[in-house]
């Protein structure tokens, strides 16, 4: 009877673990409804800028929601050469290399936004800052070019190809 009980025990045990890790933790659910939707290419931006910002290693579930799952992610960079070329990354490779960083922040804001849609596609045109702060001083400035197609509800991100301001060339809004 005891070896029953014990067996019983043990049953109930692997029953409510394997519930609980199928459920996973309760955050990952508060933080999908905690998104912000983007109804509107004003809200599109609001939201990447929301999705992009904080410390390296958040929760990038908001950004996932925002892109394409096989949106491409495009930033110019000069090469080993000194050249300048785009570097191709997808969502997981961006994230990756953004959680390098660790707990240490990043704030971007799009300060000026220019866009053109034709049904269901659009192209924007942003010139961004990057803050250690929400608040802070801009430590970088640069333009990105956004290619969204609204589903129906809501834009998401197909592209995102984008240049930071150099000595060779300043942002739009920085040229003299």
């Amino acid at each position: 009877m005891n070896r029953t009980a014990v067996l019983f025990a043990l049953m109930v045990a692997l029953v409510v673990t394997s519930a609980h890790a199928q459920a996973g933790p309760a955050t990952s659910g508060s933080a999908a409804t905690a998104c912000t939707r983007a109804a509107t290419l004003d809200e599109l931006i609001k939201a990447l800028d929301d999705a992009v910002s904080g410390p390296g290693n958040k929760d990038r579930t908001c950004l996932r929601e925002l892109l394409l799952p096989d949106a491409r992610l495009t930033p110019v960079s000069k090469t080993p050469d000194g050249k300048l070329a785009p570097h191709h990354l997808s969502v997981d490779d961006w994230i990756n290399a953004v959680a390098r960083r660790g707990a240490e922040p990043f704030y971007e804001r799009q300060v000026k936004v220019t866009s053109h849609q034709y049904g269901h596609i659009a192209q924007l045109w942003s010139e961004y800052e990057i803050r250690p702060t929400p608040e802070g001083e801009a430590t970088l400035r640069g333009v990105n070019s956004i290619q969204a197609f609204y589903d129906g509800s809501q834009w998401k991100v197909v592209a995102i190809l984008w240049e930071a301001e150099n000595t060779a060339s300043a942002a739009p809004g920085n040229k003299p």
